[in-house]
């Protein structure tokens, strides 16, 4: 059979086969489709509200489900910060403990009638801890509290008795197992004669003091300065000074240094360094200081005390050194273990020190008026005016020094008295602004008397210090005793002071160049010159010497280098100004004079000179306002005989 064939063939046999069923739909009822139909919709409506139904049950049962796990999740999140906050106070707790430095004091037991007038062992207690927290109170010290191993500051605890176990028991176990307390225990009991009163510290030996019962305050103020010296020895020093008591700041210092924690060493011997010098024990205080220096070399304070110790002994190069590492020291992360508003003045004074060591008095000046501003410390807002009065006095403005020292009340004398009363450390130089002011204005006589008379206080009052002064009085009287003519007296002056001074020196050349011992002059400048390498005043000297001899070249050279030493330091400016004049050129003579104003503005030899050097550049209007200036300025006899001349011209 063909394709073809079979094709028409299976078409006639499909054709057959569908018109049976057909047929059988035509016949059915149109009735019974119709109820079949109806039946299916119902079926398929009462299934859908199943289906959704089942889908509500499923959706409540989901959110139940959600809501279940959030509150579980919830809990076990508050349980969590719970344990965590419970963590938190335990550690706390341990951490506070661990670091407790408290001094706790325990009721002191006392006789039974004591206690029924209302002396009870907590009364006792109370009124030692307020002892001891005036002792604190009145101890200014520079150190931070928290740079002593045993601090307790002002954290002074009296123990309640309590019964039961409570938290402040648990917390009291935690800190009898890690903590550092201090516990005072003691007791009152009665004698013969009175009574007696024993206190310790910790297992230390007890001490005993004895009264009468109405001495019972005092007996509590003993023990408290002996409980307070026995825990806290560099406070106690500190406070043995500030009442005057200096023989036992020097005892519990040296034991302190002999017997106590490493870092606490220099601290001790720094002022231990202090009162040796302060009672004329000069190369005594200077050897504590420098072992001071090499146990704490990062210790601000102590290289500020060095500086002074080296200073009494006339060692200015050593001394510019130290002060140089104090200013840097208290700018620095070392100045942390010093109170903040002690070191707040301390970088004023060791910036001012620097730069009085190097004849920058216009800098020194402003430094010192800044602490002004600032809380004081050491009292430095009431004698301030003193140094300020000094370094006016040294920048040849000697009318406002006057009114400065007038404003302060007090002369030399009482300036010098004031510092050595007060232990000040840095007493070899103290101010003396009239001293200063003499010589400034070639007031020799009146220098020298100033000087002598603050020698006759000294030998009257207090003649342990008198040695402390040989490197600051006495050059400056041989100087005076120069100058005024008197070089027998002079040299017998300066003899009495050591080789290794370098003020003493720099006035043996300075004695030579008055007596025009040209050769003699150029040896000590020289040697001046070897000590102090880094300071300015040998070489202004030498050059002053130079210039007064005609070498004007030679002394130019000395003018350029301590200018180099010290660039704001005005004399040697203003002497090489006048050099620059004597060769003829004072056109360059106006840039070194109008430097020179800058850090000795109201200086009147300055402003005549440079008056001068204007009129010889040609330069009449200008030199008339400079000698305007200079005629309502500070000028001696024969500066002002200068100003006339120059007025004239």
């Amino acid at each position: 059979m063909s394709e073809e064939e079979f094709h028409e063939s299976a078409q006639s046999s499909g054709a057959r086969s569908e018109r049976p069923v057909w047929a059988m739909l035509g016949a059915a009822s149109r009735d019974k489709a119709d109820a079949f139909i109806d039946e299916q919709t119902i079926l398929t409506r009462l299934q859908a509200k199943e289906v959704a139904h089942e889908l509500h049950l499923r959706h409540w049962q989901m959110r139940f489900s959600n809501v279940s796990s959030i509150m579980k999740l919830s809990f076990e999140v508050a349980m969590a910060f719970i344990v965590m906050a419970i963590a938190a106070c335990i550690g706390a707790a341990v951490w506070s403990a661990a670091h407790d430095h408290a001094l706790v004091i325990d009721a002191f037991a006392v006789p039974p009638d004591m206690a029924e007038k209302g002396l009870t062992g907590q009364v006792v207690a109370t009124q030692l801890q307020d002892h001891l927290s005036d002792l604190v109170a009145n101890t200014d010290t520079i150190r931070r509290a928290d740079s002593f191993r045993n601090n307790w500051d002002n954290d002074i605890k009296v123990v309640i008795p309590d019964t039961g176990v409570s938290i402040g028991q648990l917390y009291n176990y935690l800190v009898g197992w890690l903590g550092h307390q201090t516990h005072i225990t003691g007791e009152v009991w009665h004698t013969a004669s009175g009574i007696s009163l024993s206190a310790r510290a910790g297992g230390g030996q007890a001490r005993k003091f004895d009264g009468s019962e109405a001495d019972l305050d005092k007996l509590v103020a003993n023990a408290a300065q002996h409980i307070y010296c026995e825990t806290q020895p560099y406070r106690c020093a500190v406070h043995y000074l500030i009442v005057h008591d200096r023989a036992a700041a020097f005892r519990t210092l040296s034991a302190l240094a002999l017997k106590g924690p490493a870092e606490e060493k220099p601290w001790a011997l720094t002022i231990m360094a202090e009162i040796q010098q302060t009672n004329g024990d000069l190369r005594g205080g200077l050897e504590k200081a420098r072992m001071a220096a090499a146990l704490g070399p990062n210790l601000p304070n102590v290289a500020y005390n060095l500086a002074a110790n080296e200073a009494s002994l006339g060692h200015a190069e050593a001394q510019l050194a130290a002060n140089r590492r104090a200013d840097m020291l208290f700018r620095s992360s070392a100045a942390e273990q010093l109170a903040p508003y002690a070191v707040a003045v301390q970088i004023h004074y060791a910036a001012a020190m620097v730069a009085d060591e190097v004849g920058d008095w216009h800098t020194a000046i402003a430094e010192i008026g800044a602490t002004y501003a600032l809380q004081d410390y050491d009292n430095v807002h009431e004698t301030n005016w003193g140094a300020i009065a000094d370094y006016l006095a040294r920048t040849h403005d000697v009318s406002a020094s006057a009114r400065v020292q007038a404003a302060g009340g007090k002369d030399d004398v009482a300036v010098l008295r004031t510092a050595f009363v007060n232990i000040a450390n840095d007493f070899d130089q103290a101010p003396l602004p009239a001293l200063a002011r003499a010589e400034a204005q070639g007031d020799w006589k009146g220098a020298r008397d100033d000087i002598l008379a603050l020698h006759r206080v000294l030998a009257a009052e207090a003649p342990q210090l008198t040695p402390a002064l040989v490197p600051w009085t006495l050059p400056r009287l041989a100087h005076a005793d120069a100058a005024l003519g008197d070089f027998a007296e002079a040299r017998a002056v300066i003899e009495k002071t050591p080789l290794d001074c370098y003020s003493c020196v720099r006035t043996r050349g300075n004695i030579r160049a008055l007596e025009k011992k040209w050769d003699a002059a150029e040896f000590w400048f020289a040697e001046a010159v070897r000590q102090g390498p880094s300071l300015p005043f040998a070489y202004a000297d030498w050059g002053a010497m130079l210039l007064a001899k005609g070498d004007t070249e030679d002394a130019i050279a000395k003018f350029k280098i301590a200018n180099q030493k010290s660039p704001h330091f005005a004399d040697p400016l203003e002497m090489w100004g006048e050099a620059l004049m004597q060769k003829n050129r004072s056109d360059l003579a106006l840039a070194k004079f109008e430097e020179a104003a800058k850090y000795a503005p109201n200086w009147g030899r300055l402003h005549l000179k440079w008056g001068e050097a204007l009129f010889y550049a040609g330069k009449k209007d200008e030199a008339r306002k400079q000698f305007v200036i200079a005629a309502g300025l500070d000028l001696s006899q024969t500066e002002k005989a200068a100003l006339v001349r120059g007025g004239r011209r």
